[in-house]
């Protein structure tokens, strides 16, 4: 996870990284408001479990919305890092100080689904976490 600020935003420019300590007294724009649970309570949950509770928080429906608004000046944003790949112009971004601020990936597919792609893309996405040593919950059939 990496923090959204306005350009020019004093947080932005004053450090390399910042911890969520910082962004307390920020207005928190959080996605996707509905459904529930979501990015939105992983990002809430990381405040809660170090004790911090952000000032003000926004819930939005979408990413592009939040962005939006916090190049309006309207707040700051935690977002996932491959958010850096939409190249805005009017938003900086900051890495965050705790490694272990991150965002689970989850894949849903149908039950039974056995067609080859699904399996070589499970065989892709098991044999990338092994090799960068990323520990995954093996597929359950619910």
């Amino acid at each position: 996870m990496i923090v959204a600020l306005p350009v020019g935003h004093p947080l932005g420019e004053a450090r390399q990284e910042l911890s969520l300590h910082e962004l307390v007294g920020e207005t928190l724009i959080i996605f996707p408001k509905a459904p529930r649970p979501s990015y939105a309570d992983q990002v809430l949950a990381a405040f809660h479990d170090r004790a911090l509770k952000p000032r003000r928080i926004q819930e939005v429906r979408e990413l592009q919305i939040a962005l939006g608004l916090v190049a309006a000046g309207e707040g700051i944003s935690v977002v996932p890092s491959s958010v850096h790949g939409l190249k805005r112009d009017d938003v900086t971004y900051v890495e965050l100080d705790d490694p272990n601020l991150v965002s689970p990936i989850i894949m849903s597919m149908r039950m039974l689904d056995e067609s080859a792609d699904l399996r070589a893309m499970q065989e892709m996405i098991y044999r990338l976490y092994e090799e960068a040593g990323i520990a995954y919950l093996p597929p359950t059939q619910e």
